[in-house]
């Protein structure tokens, strides 16, 4: 009688490892994507990066507070810490336009764990977000609501213009619907 040895060969034992590998990859690349922190927000940044990272059908409360150094994320009922770096600068003021196209500095936000808000920052479900002009050593800044990307302008005027052009522009057209 012949006996017969059974055994893998080469090619065989190649295409398993690959297959292996490739499986090994897949799980290994998806956990990094799930550790990776969130990007570094600073003003200009702030609602482009928000909007990538809570992709969600909800409204999203963005808020800092210690100067705006420890940011929150709020959730419905659920307020967890912002895991990114943030990096608003030194001497960080908000404004807005009033109904009378006067420039109002924001002062307060509310409290929360006994201390003072800063920076409060919404992203709505439909995409939208919060109209606000930040100010700080390093500049002035212009968050549109809708459809324009934020700018660092000249100055509070010139942010100020914008605000009112955009303003304009929304209630006189009817392309937004």
């Amino acid at each position: 009688m012949k006996s017969e040895k059974k055994a893998f060969t080469l090619i065989e034992l190649i295409v398993v490892v690959m297959i292996i590998s490739l499986v090994g990859f897949l799980v290994f690349s998806e956990a990094v994507k799930q550790t990776k922190k969130p990007e570094r927000l600073e003003p200009l940044t702030l609602p482009l990066t928000l909007k990538r990272v809570f992709a969600t059908a909800e409204d999203i409360e963005f808020f800092c507070i210690s100067k705006s150094t420890d940011c929150y994320i709020a959730k419905g009922a659920d307020i967890i810490p912002y895991e990114g770096a943030v990096e608003f600068g030194k001497n960080l003021e908000v404004y807005i336009v009033d109904r009378d196209n006067n420039l109002v500095r924001l002062d307060d936000f509310g409290r929360i764990k006994d201390q003072k808000i800063t920076l409060r920052y919404t992203l709505y479900a439909n995409r939208s977000t919060s109209q606000i002009i930040l100010s700080n050593d390093s500049g002035v800044y212009y968050l549109p609501t809708y459809f324009g990307e934020p700018e660092e302008v000249e100055d509070l005027d010139s942010a100020k213009e914008l605000w009112i052009k955009e303003e304009y522009n929304l209630r006189d057209s009817g392309n937004y619907y």
